[in-house]
């Protein structure tokens, strides 16, 4: 791998495991959106992101397998969450928003994939995944993810996303372009219309 590849493939690692040091509930809390710059579009960075992220086999709701990077991540404009179905704090707010966020940024012509992991996944099945996805009329192109135990936590790790006990997961919401390798990071209940900005001036210079 060539030196340019492999600070990328550095820079990556490093800014995507930050994200498990971050969570809103902390007293001095971050600010509201953080950009992260993780690799470009060379054959190599494409490489380091694959090996990074893993191509960890995940469910869906329909109980189709997908390999995460390969089937869900490459060449994407992603958004992706974390919750669970038997939450009964944050996670329907987030839902919520994130289905007005999808229906705004379909209506503008966006195409960009939603990626909810579940945090629980010895309970949420695909079918009760796809119960909880058509209480929120969540569209095409929105994926509730589960699957293995140990694949979850697999990427969840690789997402800053694992927690002990479901109930403590956090409301980050990661926005990514692997096209481009930009990264931001905010929260899944900021006001729509600002996470569909961001979406849409991801890859503006800074």
């Amino acid at each position: 791998m060539r030196r340019g590849a492999a600070l990328a493939a550095a820079a990556l690692a490093i800014s995507v495991a930050s994200l498990a040091r971050f969570t809103p509930a902390e007293d001095k809390a971050p600010p509201r959106v953080e950009r992260m710059k993780v690799g470009g579009v060379s054959r190599e960075d494409d490489a380091a992101a694959e090996k990074y992220f893993t191509n960890t086999e995940l469910v869906d709701q329909h109980g189709r397998v997908h390999r995460f990077y390969e089937g869900l991540l490459r060449g994407r404009k992603v958004l992706i969450n974390f919750a669970f179905t038997s939450c009964k704090g944050a996670c329907p707010t987030m839902t919520a928003n994130l289905a007005r966020v999808q229906e705004l940024l379909r209506a503008r012509g966006e195409r960009v994939t939603l990626l909810t992991i579940t945090v629980d996944p010895e309970n949420d099945t695909p079918a009760a995944l796809k119960q909880y996805a058509a209480r929120f009329k969540a569209s095409e192109g929105w994926y509730f993810l589960t699957g293995a135990p140990a694949n979850v936590a697999a990427v969840l790790r690789r997402l800053g996303g694992q927690v002990r006990r479901p109930e403590e997961h956090m409301m980050t919401l990661l926005v990514g372009d692997t096209s481009t390798g930009v990264w931001l990071k905010t929260f899944a209940t900021e006001q729509p219309e600002t996470l569909v900005h961001l979406v849409q001036h991801l890859n503006d210079p800074q």
